[in-house]
Protein backbone atom coordinates (compact mmCIF):
# COMPACT_ATOMS: atom_id res chain seq x y z
CA UNK A 1 0.00 0.00 0.00
CA UNK A 2 1.02 3.74 -0.49
CA UNK A 3 1.39 5.91 2.49
CA UNK A 4 -0.36 9.57 2.52
CA UNK A 5 -0.60 11.99 4.29
CA UNK A 6 -2.61 15.21 4.14
CA UNK A 7 -1.43 18.70 5.38
CA UNK A 8 -4.37 21.07 6.32
CA UNK A 9 -7.38 20.03 7.96
CA UNK A 10 -9.60 22.54 6.75
CA UNK A 11 -12.66 22.05 4.38
CA UNK A 12 -11.62 19.92 1.41
CA UNK A 13 -8.60 18.78 4.02
CA UNK A 14 -11.27 17.04 6.25
CA UNK A 15 -13.99 19.25 7.25
CA UNK A 16 -16.39 18.71 4.02
CA UNK A 17 -17.28 15.27 5.19
CA UNK A 18 -17.84 16.26 9.09
CA UNK A 19 -20.51 14.67 9.18
CA UNK A 20 -19.51 11.63 7.01
CA UNK A 21 -20.95 11.90 3.78
CA UNK A 22 -21.93 8.98 1.57
CA UNK A 23 -19.16 9.93 -0.74
CA UNK A 24 -16.05 11.40 -0.23
CA UNK A 25 -15.85 15.13 -0.51
CA UNK A 26 -12.44 15.73 1.31
CA UNK A 27 -9.06 14.52 0.55
CA UNK A 28 -8.90 12.44 4.39
CA UNK A 29 -12.08 10.26 3.49
CA UNK A 30 -11.06 10.04 -0.23
CA UNK A 31 -7.35 8.40 0.91
CA UNK A 32 -9.11 6.48 4.23
CA UNK A 33 -11.44 4.68 1.51
CA UNK A 34 -8.75 3.81 -1.14
CA UNK A 35 -7.87 0.45 -0.67
CA UNK A 36 -4.24 1.27 -2.13
CA UNK A 37 -3.78 3.97 -0.01
CA UNK A 38 -2.92 3.82 3.72
CA UNK A 39 -3.57 7.45 5.26
CA UNK A 40 -0.82 7.16 8.22
CA UNK A 41 -0.67 11.25 8.94
CA UNK A 42 -2.22 14.21 8.66
CA UNK A 43 -1.47 17.47 10.08
CA UNK A 44 -3.61 20.91 11.18
CA UNK A 45 -2.53 23.99 13.38
CA UNK A 46 -5.74 23.18 16.42
CA UNK A 47 -6.90 19.67 18.39
CA UNK A 48 -10.17 19.68 17.93
CA UNK A 49 -9.10 19.06 14.20
CA UNK A 50 -7.19 15.91 14.95
CA UNK A 51 -10.75 15.11 17.25
CA UNK A 52 -12.48 15.50 14.31
CA UNK A 53 -9.62 13.53 12.22
CA UNK A 54 -10.39 10.27 14.58
CA UNK A 55 -13.66 10.55 13.66
CA UNK A 56 -13.55 9.56 9.96
CA UNK A 57 -9.60 8.01 10.09
CA UNK A 58 -9.39 6.75 13.59
CA UNK A 59 -5.89 5.29 12.54
CA UNK A 60 -4.41 8.25 11.17
CA UNK A 61 -1.89 9.84 13.43
CA UNK A 62 -2.27 13.67 13.79
CA UNK A 63 0.24 16.37 14.13
CA UNK A 64 0.84 19.61 14.83
CA UNK A 65 4.16 19.88 14.02
CA UNK A 66 5.06 19.29 10.30
CA UNK A 67 8.46 18.51 10.27
CA UNK A 68 7.71 15.37 12.83
CA UNK A 69 5.25 14.17 10.98
CA UNK A 70 7.45 14.65 7.77
CA UNK A 71 10.64 13.02 9.80
CA UNK A 72 8.22 10.33 11.02
CA UNK A 73 6.69 8.73 8.38
CA UNK A 74 8.49 7.40 4.16
CA UNK A 75 5.69 8.76 2.35
CA UNK A 76 4.25 8.55 -1.38
CA UNK A 77 2.15 11.33 -1.65
CA UNK A 78 1.18 14.08 0.30
CA UNK A 79 -1.97 16.46 -0.07
CA UNK A 80 -1.16 20.09 0.67
CA UNK A 81 -4.43 21.88 1.35
CA UNK A 82 -3.74 24.86 3.54
CA UNK A 83 -4.16 28.87 2.54
CA UNK A 84 -2.17 29.40 -0.88
CA UNK A 85 -0.19 32.24 0.82
CA UNK A 86 2.13 29.75 3.23
CA UNK A 87 2.92 27.61 -0.20
CA UNK A 88 5.48 28.16 -0.95
CA UNK A 89 7.21 28.00 1.82
CA UNK A 90 5.61 25.14 2.64
CA UNK A 91 6.17 23.03 -0.16
CA UNK A 92 9.90 23.99 0.50
CA UNK A 93 9.77 22.48 3.66
CA UNK A 94 8.25 19.23 2.24
CA UNK A 95 10.91 19.04 -0.08
CA UNK A 96 13.42 19.44 2.03
CA UNK A 97 12.32 16.54 4.35
CA UNK A 98 10.33 14.54 2.10
CA UNK A 99 10.90 12.04 -0.66
CA UNK A 100 7.32 11.58 -1.27
CA UNK A 101 6.95 11.19 -4.94
CA UNK A 102 3.85 12.81 -5.48
CA UNK A 103 2.10 16.29 -4.51
CA UNK A 104 -1.32 17.10 -4.82
CA UNK A 105 -2.05 20.35 -4.53
CA UNK A 106 -5.17 22.18 -3.92
CA UNK A 107 -6.06 25.18 -6.25
CA UNK A 108 -5.19 28.18 -6.49
CA UNK A 109 -1.36 27.20 -6.22
CA UNK A 110 -0.24 30.52 -5.37
CA UNK A 111 -1.60 33.86 -4.51
CA UNK A 112 0.55 35.48 -7.60
CA UNK A 113 1.79 34.20 -10.75
CA UNK A 114 5.36 35.51 -9.67
CA UNK A 115 4.88 32.85 -6.25
CA UNK A 116 3.25 30.04 -8.69
CA UNK A 117 6.67 30.48 -11.09
CA UNK A 118 8.74 29.82 -8.19
CA UNK A 119 6.78 26.50 -6.84
CA UNK A 120 7.53 25.93 -10.31
CA UNK A 121 10.66 25.53 -10.42
CA UNK A 122 11.32 24.28 -6.53
CA UNK A 123 9.18 21.40 -7.96
CA UNK A 124 11.72 21.34 -11.24
CA UNK A 125 14.70 21.49 -8.48
CA UNK A 126 13.60 17.94 -6.62
CA UNK A 127 12.44 16.09 -9.18
CA UNK A 128 8.84 15.76 -7.81
CA UNK A 129 5.76 15.56 -9.41
CA UNK A 130 2.83 18.02 -8.46
CA UNK A 131 -0.96 17.34 -9.14
CA UNK A 132 -3.03 19.97 -9.40
CA UNK A 133 -6.82 19.41 -8.07
CA UNK A 134 -8.63 21.05 -11.00
CA UNK A 135 -11.67 19.26 -9.42
CA UNK A 136 -13.89 18.90 -12.63
CA UNK A 137 -10.71 17.48 -14.38
CA UNK A 138 -12.36 13.92 -12.73
CA UNK A 139 -15.94 14.66 -13.30
CA UNK A 140 -17.79 12.66 -14.95
CA UNK A 141 -19.33 15.30 -17.46
CA UNK A 142 -15.96 16.99 -18.15
CA UNK A 143 -14.54 13.67 -19.60
CA UNK A 144 -17.44 12.90 -21.31
CA UNK A 145 -17.59 16.19 -23.70
CA UNK A 146 -13.57 15.76 -23.90
CA UNK A 147 -14.32 12.28 -25.58
CA UNK A 148 -17.29 13.77 -27.56
CA UNK A 149 -15.06 16.44 -29.37
CA UNK A 150 -12.07 14.03 -29.66
CA UNK A 151 -14.71 11.29 -31.73
CA UNK A 152 -15.22 13.64 -33.97
CA UNK A 153 -18.34 12.73 -34.32
CA UNK A 154 -19.77 16.39 -34.04
CA UNK A 155 -16.99 17.69 -36.79
CA UNK A 156 -14.66 21.05 -35.90
CA UNK A 157 -15.63 22.93 -32.95
CA UNK A 158 -16.27 26.52 -33.86
CA UNK A 159 -17.76 28.70 -31.20
CA UNK A 160 -17.86 28.57 -27.02
CA UNK A 161 -20.55 30.54 -25.35
CA UNK A 162 -19.46 30.41 -21.29
CA UNK A 163 -21.53 31.83 -18.48
CA UNK A 164 -20.83 32.21 -15.09
CA UNK A 165 -20.66 33.97 -11.79
CA UNK A 166 -18.28 34.90 -8.94
CA UNK A 167 -14.64 36.33 -9.72
CA UNK A 168 -12.08 35.92 -12.31
CA UNK A 169 -10.23 33.87 -9.80
CA UNK A 170 -12.66 32.41 -8.05
CA UNK A 171 -14.99 30.21 -10.47
CA UNK A 172 -13.21 31.69 -13.23
CA UNK A 173 -10.31 29.32 -12.61
CA UNK A 174 -12.50 26.58 -12.90
CA UNK A 175 -13.59 28.09 -16.11
CA UNK A 176 -10.31 28.69 -18.04
CA UNK A 177 -9.75 25.03 -16.88
CA UNK A 178 -12.43 23.54 -17.74
CA UNK A 179 -12.05 25.08 -21.92
CA UNK A 180 -8.06 24.46 -21.53
CA UNK A 181 -8.78 20.59 -20.59
CA UNK A 182 -12.17 19.91 -22.84
CA UNK A 183 -11.11 22.06 -26.32
CA UNK A 184 -7.96 23.68 -25.57
CA UNK A 185 -6.09 26.81 -23.80
CA UNK A 186 -7.23 30.83 -24.77
CA UNK A 187 -4.80 32.67 -26.18
CA UNK A 188 -6.35 35.85 -26.26
CA UNK A 189 -9.22 37.72 -24.39
CA UNK A 190 -10.85 41.07 -24.71
CA UNK A 191 -12.65 42.33 -21.83
CA UNK A 192 -16.15 44.10 -22.71
CA UNK A 193 -18.14 44.70 -18.91
CA UNK A 194 -17.35 44.81 -15.66
CA UNK A 195 -20.25 42.86 -13.71
CA UNK A 196 -20.72 43.85 -9.61
CA UNK A 197 -20.91 40.43 -7.56
CA UNK A 198 -20.20 39.53 -3.91
CA UNK A 199 -16.52 38.86 -4.75
CA UNK A 200 -15.89 42.41 -5.16
CA UNK A 201 -15.03 43.22 -1.42
CA UNK A 202 -12.50 40.36 -1.85
CA UNK A 203 -11.55 42.13 -5.11
CA UNK A 204 -12.23 39.46 -6.76
CA UNK A 205 -13.66 40.93 -9.74
CA UNK A 206 -15.92 39.14 -12.70
CA UNK A 207 -15.89 40.39 -16.08
CA UNK A 208 -17.74 40.02 -19.34
CA UNK A 209 -14.95 39.06 -21.89
CA UNK A 210 -14.49 37.81 -25.44
CA UNK A 211 -11.69 35.08 -26.41
CA UNK A 212 -10.03 33.28 -29.14
CA UNK A 213 -8.57 29.41 -28.77
CA UNK A 214 -4.41 28.84 -29.65
CA UNK A 215 -5.13 28.13 -33.04
CA UNK A 216 -7.43 31.77 -34.12
CA UNK A 217 -9.96 29.29 -35.73
CA UNK A 218 -12.23 28.83 -32.99
CA UNK A 219 -13.90 32.11 -30.82
CA UNK A 220 -15.68 32.52 -27.47
CA UNK A 221 -17.78 34.92 -25.19
CA UNK A 222 -17.30 34.59 -21.18
CA UNK A 223 -20.74 35.94 -19.77
CA UNK A 224 -20.62 36.97 -16.43
CA UNK A 225 -23.84 36.96 -14.11
CA UNK A 226 -24.47 39.02 -10.70
CA UNK A 227 -24.20 35.87 -8.28
CA UNK A 228 -26.78 38.32 -6.07
CA UNK A 229 -29.23 37.10 -8.66
CA UNK A 230 -28.28 33.37 -9.03
CA UNK A 231 -25.00 31.22 -9.22
CA UNK A 232 -24.63 30.13 -12.53
CA UNK A 233 -21.53 28.00 -14.37
CA UNK A 234 -23.03 27.02 -18.03
CA UNK A 235 -21.13 26.15 -21.26
CA UNK A 236 -22.12 25.66 -25.06
CA UNK A 237 -20.18 24.56 -27.78
CA UNK A 238 -20.99 25.09 -31.13
CA UNK A 239 -19.34 22.46 -33.87
CA UNK A 240 -20.18 21.85 -37.37
CA UNK A 241 -22.50 19.19 -37.12
CA UNK A 242 -24.37 19.70 -33.51
CA UNK A 243 -23.91 21.56 -30.04
CA UNK A 244 -22.89 20.02 -26.84
CA UNK A 245 -24.39 22.15 -24.08
CA UNK A 246 -23.04 21.91 -20.13
CA UNK A 247 -25.61 22.57 -17.87
CA UNK A 248 -26.22 22.98 -13.79
CA UNK A 249 -22.54 23.47 -13.36
CA UNK A 250 -22.06 20.01 -15.09
CA UNK A 251 -24.36 18.09 -13.63
CA UNK A 252 -26.38 18.12 -16.79
CA UNK A 253 -24.63 17.52 -20.34
CA UNK A 254 -27.06 17.82 -23.56
CA UNK A 255 -26.27 16.34 -26.92
CA UNK A 256 -27.58 17.70 -30.58
CA UNK A 257 -26.85 16.73 -34.02
CA UNK A 258 -27.92 18.21 -37.25
CA UNK A 259 -30.51 17.28 -39.09
CA UNK A 260 -32.59 18.82 -42.74
CA UNK A 261 -34.68 21.58 -41.53
CA UNK A 262 -38.29 20.63 -42.35
CA UNK A 263 -39.65 23.84 -43.85
CA UNK A 264 -35.94 25.07 -45.39
CA UNK A 265 -34.97 23.19 -47.47
CA UNK A 266 -31.16 22.80 -48.32
CA UNK A 267 -30.48 24.01 -44.53
CA UNK A 268 -30.00 21.90 -41.02
CA UNK A 269 -30.76 22.38 -37.65
CA UNK A 270 -30.19 21.13 -34.02
CA UNK A 271 -32.50 18.05 -32.78
CA UNK A 272 -32.00 16.63 -29.26
CA UNK A 273 -30.16 13.38 -29.17
CA UNK A 274 -29.20 12.32 -25.70
CA UNK A 275 -29.29 13.65 -22.42
CA UNK A 276 -26.87 12.71 -19.44
CA UNK A 277 -27.57 13.42 -15.85
CA UNK A 278 -26.10 13.23 -12.24
CA UNK A 279 -22.60 14.00 -13.94
CA UNK A 280 -21.47 15.60 -10.33
CA UNK A 281 -22.85 13.25 -8.28
CA UNK A 282 -22.43 9.80 -10.05
CA UNK A 283 -19.01 8.98 -8.68
CA UNK A 284 -16.89 11.36 -6.48
CA UNK A 285 -14.14 13.76 -8.05
CA UNK A 286 -11.66 13.73 -5.34
CA UNK A 287 -12.15 9.86 -5.08
CA UNK A 288 -11.49 9.92 -9.31
CA UNK A 289 -8.41 11.75 -8.30
CA UNK A 290 -7.16 9.76 -5.51
CA UNK A 291 -7.83 6.52 -8.06
CA UNK A 292 -5.42 8.79 -10.71
CA UNK A 293 -2.77 9.35 -8.05
CA UNK A 294 -2.22 5.82 -7.49
CA UNK A 295 -2.22 5.17 -10.95
CA UNK A 296 0.11 7.21 -11.65
CA UNK A 297 2.24 5.45 -8.35
CA UNK A 298 1.85 1.93 -10.02
CA UNK A 299 1.86 2.59 -13.53
CA UNK A 300 4.04 5.77 -14.29
CA UNK A 301 0.62 7.26 -15.81
CA UNK A 302 0.60 11.16 -17.36
CA UNK A 303 -0.75 13.37 -14.47
CA UNK A 304 -4.14 15.09 -16.08
CA UNK A 305 -3.90 17.83 -14.00
CA UNK A 306 -0.37 19.19 -13.98
CA UNK A 307 1.36 21.86 -12.14
CA UNK A 308 1.38 23.91 -15.20
CA UNK A 309 -2.65 23.33 -15.63
CA UNK A 310 -3.30 24.65 -12.07
CA UNK A 311 -0.98 28.04 -13.00
CA UNK A 312 -2.85 28.79 -16.13
CA UNK A 313 -6.11 29.54 -14.93
CA UNK A 314 -3.33 32.67 -13.20
CA UNK A 315 -1.87 33.92 -16.40
CA UNK A 316 -5.69 33.94 -17.94
CA UNK A 317 -6.96 36.05 -15.09
CA UNK A 318 -4.10 38.36 -15.23
CA UNK A 319 -4.07 39.05 -18.92
CA UNK A 320 -8.74 39.90 -18.57
CA UNK A 321 -7.51 41.97 -15.78
CA UNK A 322 -4.66 43.67 -18.23
CA UNK A 323 -7.54 44.06 -20.96
CA UNK A 324 -9.75 45.85 -18.68
CA UNK A 325 -7.53 48.42 -17.03
CA UNK A 326 -6.82 49.60 -20.89
CA UNK A 327 -10.03 49.91 -21.75
CA UNK A 328 -10.87 46.54 -23.52
CA UNK A 329 -7.28 45.86 -25.38
CA UNK A 330 -6.57 42.50 -26.41
CA UNK A 331 -4.34 40.61 -24.84
CA UNK A 332 -2.21 37.54 -24.68
CA UNK A 333 -2.13 35.25 -22.00
CA UNK A 334 1.56 34.96 -21.28
CA UNK A 335 1.22 31.37 -19.65
CA UNK A 336 4.53 29.67 -18.46
CA UNK A 337 6.27 27.72 -21.12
Amino acid sequence: MYQAAVIGLGNIGLQFDIPRKAAPQSHVLAYHLNPDIDLVAAVGVRQEQGDRLAQVAPETKFYMDLITMLNNHRLDVISICTPQHIRLELLRTVFEHSEARIIFLEKPVATSIQEAEAIASLAEQYGRTVVVNLSRRWSDGATRIREALRSGQYGKLKKIHLRYTRGIYNTGSHMFDLVRFTVGSMEQVKVLQQIPTNLDEREDWTYSFTFTLEDGAVTGYAEAFDDRDFLIFEMDLYLEKGKIEMLKSGDEIRFYEIEEHPIQKGLNHLVPKDLETGMLYRSSSISNAVSHLVDILKNGTTPISTLEDGIYPLYAADAVIRSHAKNGTVENIQARG
